[in-house]
């Protein structure tokens, strides 16, 4: 059996804005020097560390 689609139309825009942003990050990636490739990738580090600190210690719903 497969599970509906119970999406909110929050959860949805959000994957839509994350879907883009992981376009041009690839776009950018693609194109980039490797000391611009390094760059990328700390910043990109750096902001799925604080996204996951700010998720846990967000109270839950």
């Amino acid at each position: 059996m497969t599970e509906q689609n119970t999406a909110t139309p929050e959860t949805f825009s959000a994957r839509l804005i994350r879907r883009e942003a992981e376009r041009r990050a690839a776009m950018e990636l693609a194109t980039t020097t490797p000391a611009g490739l390094e760059s990328a990738l700390a910043r990109l580090s750096a902001e799925v560390t604080a996204d996951a600190a700010a998720a846990k210690s967000a109270p839950d719903r």
